[in-house]
C-alpha cells in the first residue's frame, strides 16, 4: 500500500531544500567559487534534493509492490516505465544522481563550474519531479475514493 503520508513528508523536505538552493543559483559564478560556504551548501542540497527524490521513489516502489532498484539512478528509470513521470524528464533527474555520487564520495576533484552550471537546470528538473509526484498522489487518491464508492454502491445493490 502506497504510504502517501510518508512521500508527502519527503516531497515537503525536498520542496524545502529546493527553497534553500534557488538564492544560491541566483549568484554570480566568481561569488560562488571565491565563497567555500555558498559551494558546500549547494553540494550539500544537491545531495539532500536527490536522495529525497530517490527515497519517494523507493517509497512509491515499495507501495506498488516492486523490488527495489539498486541504484539512485534506476529508481528514476523504474517510476518512469509505470508511468509516473515521463521518460523524457527522467535522464535529467537521474543525471543529477552521478553529481551526487561524485559529491558525496569526492571520487575526483569537484568542479565548482560544472555544479555551479548544474543549479539552474537541477531546481527547474526537479521542481517539475514534484508537481508530477503530487499529481500522482492526487490521482491514486481519486481512484481510491472512485474505488471505494463503487463498492459502496455494490454493497447497497446486494443488499436490497
Amino acid at each position: 500500500m502506497l504510504d502517501k503520508a510518508l512521500i508527502r513528508r519527503k516531497l515537503g523536505a525536498l520542496l524545502q531544500h529546493l527553497n534553500e538552493l534557488e538564492p544560491l543559483a541566483q549568484i554570480a559564478l566568481a561569488n560562488y567559487e571565491k565563497d567555500p560556504i555558498r559551494r558546500h551548501a549547494a553540494e550539500k542540497l544537491i545531495e539532500l534534493i536527490v536522495e529525497y527524490a530517490t527515497d519517494i521513489n523507493r517509497a512509491i516502489l515499495d507501495g506498488l509492490g516492486k523490488l527495489p532498484p539498486q541504484t539512485y539512478y534506476n529508481t528514476f528509470s523504474e517510476v518512469a516505465n509505470l508511468g509516473i513521470i515521463p521518460a523524457s524528464i527522467m535522464p535529467r533527474l537521474a543525471s543529477a544522481t552521478g553529481l551526487r555520487n561524485r559529491l558525496v564520495h569526492r571520487y575526483e576533484d569537484i568542479d565548482n563550474e560544472t555544479v555551479y552550471y548544474s543549479l539552474k537546470p537541477l531546481l527547474r528538473n526537479y521542481r517539475r519531479y514534484a508537481r508530477l509526484i503530487e499529481e500522482y498522489l492526487q490521482a491514486e487518491e481519486s481512484k481510491g475514493k472512485r474505488e471505494r464508492k463503487k463498492r459502496q454502491t455494490s454493497n447497497i445493490r446486494r443488499k436490497t
